[in-house]
């Protein structure tokens, strides 16, 4: 699960925002799990995308927030 700072001073800036979190699956192929998922009745919203840290797509969750399923970059890693 990603937590991210709600309120942080970085170079004499203070910065804030919402309260947020994002619950993410990580997996080594982004493409082969999502042909997995999808026959298994999963849904997607959107396509996959190049975020720089990795390849991350927003997967359904019914009656909840979506969930990031990502494969991590080799320098990311």
């Amino acid at each position: 699960m990603g937590v991210h700072p709600t309120h942080s001073v970085y170079d004499g800036k203070t910065y804030e925002s919402p309260r947020q979190h994002l619950v993410s699956l990580m997996c080594d192929d982004i493409s082969q799990t999502v042909a997995e998922l999808k026959a298994r009745g999963a849904e997607f919203h959107g396509e996959v995308q190049d975020h720089g840290y990795g390849l991350v797509v927003m997967m359904a969750v019914p009656g909840a927030d979506d969930i990031m399923l990502y494969e991590p970059s080799i320098a990311g890693v």
